[in-house]
């Protein structure tokens, strides 16, 4: 159950992230985007506050955010059609493997 809270928080914050960056593209969207971005970015921490009671908080934190992080980069690079170097992948692919450390480590 802890996989499917943490798919549906990373989920959420990609959502959030791409309504944010459609909203900027111009004034008439600015508002809408301002808006969906904030209802799924902040309906999200509730989740995070649910994984908080049942796993080790420095594992919740640190997977969920880096995991939403990670989705959000990969969401907007392919919406949007944004390049993505070779150093900015290494830099995913570190952050995903210190998601992993983080939870396989013993508290």
């Amino acid at each position: 159950m802890h996989i499917l809270w943490l798919v549906i928080f990373w989920v959420m914050q990609a959502v959030a992230q791409v309504l944010f960056k459609y909203g900027s593209g111009s004034t008439a969207r600015w508002l809408p985007g301002f808006i969906g971005g904030n209802v799924f970015g902040a309906s999200s921490i509730w989740i995070l506050m649910v994984l908080y009671k049942t796993m080790n908080p420095n594992v919740v934190l640190g997977v969920g955010i880096g995991g939403g992080f990670l989705c959000a980069q990969v969401a907007v690079a392919v919406i949007f059609r944004s390049s993505v170097s070779v150093a900015q992948c290494g830099g995913i692919a570190a952050i995903a493997l210190g998601m992993v450390l983080l939870a396989a480590g013993k508290p």
